[in-house]
Formats: structure tokens, C-alpha cells, sequence
């Protein structure tokens, strides 16, 4: 895994309806706009998106974004639909294991675009991403037991349910069972 041989600015994954592409500072506005209509939504899965989120968390996390693509660590993405432009969620690869080649990813739709496929969509195009560019030879989708809509996603994305991973999330200082999906490059 060369992650600084990868240019970032030039990457778009698409399948004709979806672009997938990093996150620049023109994306700010956007993104601080969709989580702020999805708070309610996804608050119980994202502890970031908290009911006071403001431009500014969204300013400071995009800036790091670029860091954390070069150090290998994480590489976000946002989704935007090829008709309009407009920002449908996020989602990533992130928790990246170099020596054994597995990650983890995750996924966000905005609430007034859910039930569209977007999500799955976005995943499968990602973990292509993953396996081809990255060489990852393995990736988890980790989604809390209650979290109904993202075992959804990782069921039709194709990944493979492993099991309940008892006490895996914490979220506000809670833990949570968690259900272990996996992709690997020939479920694709």
C-alpha cells in the first residue's frame, strides 16, 4: 500500500448515477448542511454529529483529511449524485491495518435521500476502490446490533455476515454488541 503514489485530487468513482470523490473546502457548506438535516437520523450510529455540530467541526475535519490520506490512516469520501452535484452522505475507509491489509469501512446517507440504494451503492464502489488501489485483502463493515438501515446496506452490498462482536462500539460512553460483515476481493 503506497498511499502518497495516489493522487487524491484526482480520484472519482462512479457507477453514472453516484460520484464518489474526496472531500476539498469547497464541500463545507454541503456537508455541514447535510448532517445538519440528518442529526436526528444519524446521531445514534456518529457521535460527531451531536445537536450543537457546527461549520466550524465541519471546516476542521475536512482540513484534516488531506493528513490522515497521506499518513495512510483514512481516506473519506463524499457522495455526490452525477445529475445535480449535490452532497448524498459520506462515507470511508479508515482503521487501516497496512501489515495485515484489512480496513474498516463506513457509510452515511443524508435523511432526506435514504431508501435509494445510495449507501450500498457507495460501498461496493469503495471497496473496489479499496482492493485495486490500496491492496486491502480484507474489509469490516462493524455496525451496531440496533442499527437496522446499515446492516441493511451491508447485507445487499454483498458483504459477508461473521458473527456479533459483544461489547465493540462505544457510543456516549456506552458499549454495544456490533454485527462483524466482511468484504474480501472476490465478493466483488
Amino acid at each position: 500500500m503506497n498511499d502518497s503514489s495516489v493522487n487524491r485530487k484526482k480520484i472519482k468513482l462512479t457507477d453514472g448515477k453516484l460520484i464518489l470523490r474526496p472531500y476539498c473546502s469547497r464541500d463545507i457548506p454541503a456537508l455541514h448542511e447535510a448532517i445538519r438535516e440528518s442529526i436526528a437520523e444519524i446521531s445514534p450510529w456518529l457521535t460527531f454529529a451531536h445537536k450543537d455540530y457546527s461549520i466550524k467541526e465541519t471546516r476542521d475535519w475536512i482540513k484534516r483529511n488531506p493528513k490522515n490520506w497521506k499518513q495512510g490512516t483514512s481516506y473519506e469520501f463524499g457522495i455526490f449524485d452525477t445529475e445535480d452535484g449535490k452532497l448524498l452522505g459520506g462515507c470511508g475507509i479508515n482503521a487501516v491495518d497496512k501489515i495485515h491489509r484489512y480496513a474498516n469501512l463506513g457509510y452515511w446517507v443524508r435523511t432526506s435521500r435514504l431508501g435509494q440504494g445510495i449507501a450500498t451503492t457507495a460501498t461496493r464502489l469503495l471497496a473496489k476502490w479499496g482492493f485495486d488501489t490500496l491492496k486491502l485483502k480484507r474489509i469490516e463493515i462493524v455496525v451496531d446490533t440496533r442499527n437496522q438501515g446499515s446492516l441493511r446496506v451491508a447485507e445487499k452490498s454483498g458483504a459477508k455476515k461473521e458473527g456479533v462482536l459483544r461489547n465493540r462500539l462505544i457510543l456516549y460512553d456506552k458499549f454495544y454488541d456490533a454485527v462483524m460483515h466482511s468484504l474480501i476481493p472476490g465478493d466483488l
